[in-house]
């Protein structure tokens, strides 16, 4: 009688990963697990909303280049590591599925472990929010309403990728709204523009 444990999916311990043995692989295997469509969307997003708010602004009033590598390092840091909470997080849920369909990736290969991508997920997840905080409310909302909507997706008992509707409406949500509203009123706050927010509560 086949062993029960025989039939979920395990990768050969002997291709895990360690960074102090091997950082150069492993470092690829991080940018595998991090999807790297989604690192260059997340950066083109907060480089192009940087751009918008700066097109607002008369030339006296624009910032020096370091207020503007630090805002733009500071919210891309945390939208990065959000982006690295969410795709990780969705690959720990799939990795049966990733087996057949995605076998590349580092968990589905044993690259990583399940306890490496619990970590790395972990962390992600909490500097995004130590990010988010030190950021401002805008930049924490960002963060915050983001890894809600992507916990909501992969984790069960919601799960909502598994229903095409709430997929796609987490994604739109996610990429659509509240990232470029989000960066948009965090990059207006911080360089001193009205927002929404405070034209309608200054009434």
């Amino acid at each position: 009688m086949p062993n029960p444990a025989s039939s979920q999916p395990s990768a050969p311990a002997s291709r895990r990963l360690r960074f102090a043995e091997a950082p150069l692989p492993w470092l690829y295997a991080l940018w595998k697990f991090w999807r790297p469509h989604t690192v260059i969307g997340t950066s083109l997003s907060v480089l192009g909303l940087m751009a918008i708010v700066l097109a607002g602004l008369a030339p006296a009033e624009r910032p020096g280049s370091l207020l503007l590598l630090g805002l733009v390092g500071q919210a891309g840091q945390a939208c990065l590591l959000g982006n690295l909470y969410i795709v990780g997080l969705n690959q720990l849920e799939d990795i049966d599925i990733d087996c057949i369909n995605k076998p590349h990736l580092p968990l589905a290969a044993g690259e990583f472990t399940v306890s490496d991508g619990r970590w790395i997920v972990g962390l992600a997840g909490l500097g995004a929010v130590v990010l988010g905080i030190l950021g401002g409310p805008w930049l924490l909302a960002t963060v915050g309403l983001s890894l809600i909507i992507g916990t909501a997706y992969s984790r069960p008992p919601l799960r909502l990728k598994r229903f095409p509707f709430w997929a796609s409406f987490c994604i739109l949500a996610v990429r659509g709204v509240v990232v470029n509203l989000g960066l948009f009123l965090h990059f207006s706050d911080r360089l001193g523009q009205p927002s929404l927010c405070r034209g309608e509560c200054g009434r």
